[in-house]
Formats: C-alpha cells, sequence, structure tokens
C-alpha cells in the first residue's frame, strides 16, 4: 500500500473516535518510517512495506481505542523540545508551556537587571518527565550570564524520575539539573532558600471536579492525575510545608485544573499575603496557573 492511502486509511479509522486525526496518522506513519511529516507529504505514491503496515494498522488500533500518540512513539514535542515519555509520567500538556514562559520571562529580567554575582537555585516539584525543569534549563544553558546555578527536579515516583534522567541525559543537562525523590519539599530543610518552585501537581479531584477524559484516566498513571477529593489536596500539602519550614522564595508558579480558580484563591489567600500573588487565565481564558512573588 502506498503512503497516501495508508494515511487516507488512518484518517478514516481514528476520525471515527477523536479529531486530530490526520496529523495522529502522520506522525505515526513518520515514526514507524523513520522519516518526517514533510517526507510522507512529498512521497505519497511510495510504497510501504507489508511489515510496517501491519505495524501501522496495529498503532491505529492502539490510538482509537483510547492510549496517546505520545506512548506509541515515546516521544513528545514540549515548548519546542523532545521527550521521551512512556506509560510512567503524564503526556506533557501544551497549556503547561505557560510555566515555562512565565519563568523564563522572571529569569530574563534577572539577566538583565541583575549584577549577575548571585545565581537562582530553581526547584520542579512533581517533575515527571522533567519537561518543566529541562525546557528553562535549556533555554539558558548557552547564556554567558546563566542566571542558574541548581536545578533540583523532585517526584515522589521512582518511575517517573527513570524517564526524567533519560530526558535530561538526551538534552546534556546532566551537570545542570538533579533529579532525586522527595514527598513535595519534604527535602528542603528548615528556613532553606530555593528561589522558584514550579508546580505542576496532580489536580483533578478524585470527587470534586473529577473532570477527566476516559482514555486519559485508563492510560495516563493516575498517580500523577488525581490530587485528593478536591484536586488540590497536593497544593495545600506544599504551602504548609512551606510555611512550616519557614521556605524563602522569590516565585512560585504553579498549574490547576478547570474550574478550580476559586478554591485555588481560597486556598492562596489562608497562605500568602492579598498583594503576593495572582491567578492568570491561558489563551482560552480559563484560569490556569496561580503566580506567587515574595521579597526576601
Amino acid at each position: 500500500m502506498k503512503i497516501c492511502e495508508l494515511l487516507k486509511s488512518g484518517y478514516s479509522n481514528i476520525s471515527l473516535v477523536r479529531d486530530a486525526a490526520f496529523i495522529d496518522s502522520e506522525v505515526v506513519l513518520a515514526h514507524i518510517l523513520g522519516e518526517t511529516k514533510e517526507y510522507l507529504l512529498a512521497h505519497g505514491d511510495e510504497e510501504v512495506s507489508s511489515s510496517d503496515e501491519l505495524l501501522f494498522n496495529s498503532y491505529i488500533d492502539r490510538i482509537v481505542l483510547g492510549e496517546p500518540v505520545a506512548y506509541i512513539t515515546c516521544r513528545k514535542e514540549f515548548y519546542g523540545n523532545d521527550f521521551f515519555v512512556d506509560k510512567r509520567v503524564l503526556v506533557p500538556r501544551p497549556e503547561t508551556e505557560m510555566i515555562v514562559e512565565k519563568v523564563i520571562e522572571f529569569l530574563e529580567a534577572v539577566v538583565k537587571y541583575g549584577d549577575g554575582s548571585r545565581k537562582l537555585k530553581l526547584v520542579d516539584v512533581g517533575t515527571g518527565s522533567g519537561n518543566i525543569a529541562i525546557s528553562i534549563a535549556k533555554h539558558f544553558r548557552d547564556y554567558l550570564d546563566d542566571p542558574l546555578d541548581e536545578v533540583f527536579a523532585v517526584d515522589i515516583s521512582e518511575d517517573a524520575l527513570e524517564v526524567c534522567r533519560i530526558n535530561i541525559g538526551q538534552h546534556g543537562l546532566e551537570d545542570k539539573i538533579q533529579a532525586f525523590a522527595s514527598d513535595l519539599l519534604e527535602f528542603l530543610e528548615e528556613g532553606e532558600s530555593c528561589d522558584i518552585i514550579v508546580a505542576n501537581l496532580p489536580y483533578i479531584g478524585e470527587v470534586e471536579d473529577r473532570f477527566v477524559e476516559k482514555n486519559v484516566e485508563d492510560f495516563e498513571p493516575n498517580v500523577a492525575l488525581f490530587g485528593g477529593n478536591d484536586g488540590l489536596e497536593l497544593y495545600k500539602k506544599m504551602f504548609q510545608q512551606i510555611k512550616e519550614k519557614d521556605v524563602k522564595f522569590r516565585l512560585m508558579i504553579g498549574e490547576f485544573g478547570f474550574a478550580q480558580g476559586e478554591k485555588m484563591k481560597e486556598l492562596l489567600s489562608k497562605y500568602f499575603e492579598q498583594d503576593e500573588w495572582k491567578i492568570e487565565e491561558d489563551l482560552a481564558g480559563i484560569p490556569r496557573i496561580f503566580i506567587v512573588k515574595k521579597k526576601y
């Protein structure tokens, strides 16, 4: 069968259950053939071997059943970088790039207006595949005045940390990022400073605000999805750790879920001064991240 015929066949099957069917079909076939999507479009009349055709059809069947394409190809693009992913970690979402953008904006200001004498420490809590920490560290890697001294990528899941370390190695950041196990910020000493805290913790409610697609719940690790009854239990725990340990920071950014804006405001009000925090919306106009800025 020709490339163009296979793509059409894949599209026909996937489109019955989900959008972006042609893109998924392209991504899978390009992965099998070891070519780019542009190559497929330019060589539509090229014949595909029977073994590759069988493999393609088996992958399409998995997509139809709801399996994320990223788990089939073991790769996902995030903030312009390729990351290794498998069923041990959550598939990085485009909306999470907002965290990376805000941290880079903050650090760019440090580079521009700081004297460069003090390097900063960043902690990525619930790092998963490491996509946030790696994207930030990689952005500044070639700067003459890299504002980052240490980057800690922490997760309670050893499985997730194995994936994170693979990505750290693939992006050549072994000398910049340390990945290790911790229950949120438990590893920090009392009164310790960590400058920047980023977190994309599990925030789907097990009872309240249980907004999750069936295929996501079926295929992605539940430990990376659910955050207690209302979805915000882990953020409550992290904020409590900050308070009890008197953790000092300059910037903290975290992502939360659909319809959780008001609950997050209540939670932030409990632990931080009103003029220290704000909620920002994503491109769809949905409250998506909180930002806490402090001086110390």
